[in-house]
This record gives structure tokens, sequence and C-alpha cells, in this order.
């Protein structure tokens, strides 16, 4: 079975349409469907798979820079056991920290797994929660590289 993000769908990667199932936020994001879009299965993740997804990108530190489709395409690759073809590096970080396979839909998938953290572009300094603004001096805050 395969998870497919919209780049992957965009992209037009051949699957055999009975191994591809899709949440429906990635229905809605299509501004053109394929024409076999009816064979695949679109299917709702459940809710606990969305919050063990919500919880491995927070130790991540991707859980800001997903989006509520890309939730619900891990939370469909956990929940379904099945590979996900994206070329969202957030998507296959989070993924291989929650031991998901993915295969990249068109570029290079990622090499490596990272923790990130948040860096103020003010003062300097590091927080491993997000923030809007930085607490301290109030400048914004840049996602960096853990270690």
């Amino acid at each position: 079975m395969f998870v497919l993000d919209t780049s992957a769908l965009i992209a037009g990667l051949k699957f055999p349409p009975e191994e591809i199932i899709i949440p429906p936020s990635v229905v809605s994001e299509l501004k053109e469907k394929p024409p076999d879009l009816d064979l695949y299965k679109v299917i709702s993740p459940e809710e606990e798979a969305i919050e063990i997804v919500k919880e491995a990108s927070k130790k991540t530190g991707d859980f800001e820079v997903l989006s509520e489709t890309d939730f619900e395409i891990l939370a469909l690759g956990y929940q379904e056991k099945a590979t996900i073809v994206t070329d969202d590096y957030a998507i296959q970080n989070v993924a291989s920290y929650l031991g998901i396979k993915y295969v990249p839909a068109g570029i290079k998938g990622i090499k490596e797994r990272r923790k990130w953290k948040w860096r103020c572009t003010g003062c300097g300094r590091y927080f491993r929660k997000y923030y809007k603004e930085c607490p301290v001096c109030g400048a914004p805050l840049r996602r960096v590289k853990d270690r």
C-alpha cells in the first residue's frame, strides 16, 4: 500500500490504483483530478493516529511546518502500515522517526533524520518550543538543526 501526498499525484507517478490510499484533504488540494482518482481509496485517518504523529513531530521539531494534510498523510502511513510517497522533507523526517517507510516522489529524499530547535534572529537565544516571536526580545524565530 502507498499513501500519496499531493506532490506525488501532481508528478503523475504510476502505482496500481488499488494500492493507493489518500486522505480527503489531498483530494481537495488538487486543482486537476487524475483520471483514475475514483479507483483510489480515500480514507480519513483515525484521530489516535493523528495524535501519535503530532506528538512525534513535536519531538523532531517539525510540528510547526507540517500542515493538517501532512498530518493526515503521516497518520495514514502509520495507521495502514503503508509506504508514504512524498517530496516533503518534514514528512520524510517524521516518517523516519516513526519507522514509516517512505519514498521520494521526484527529488532526492532526506539523507539523515533531524531534530530541530528554534533560534531567535535578534538575540540569538535557542528554544525547544516554537513561539511566533522571541519571548525575550520579540524578534522572529528561525528553525535550525539541533546538534
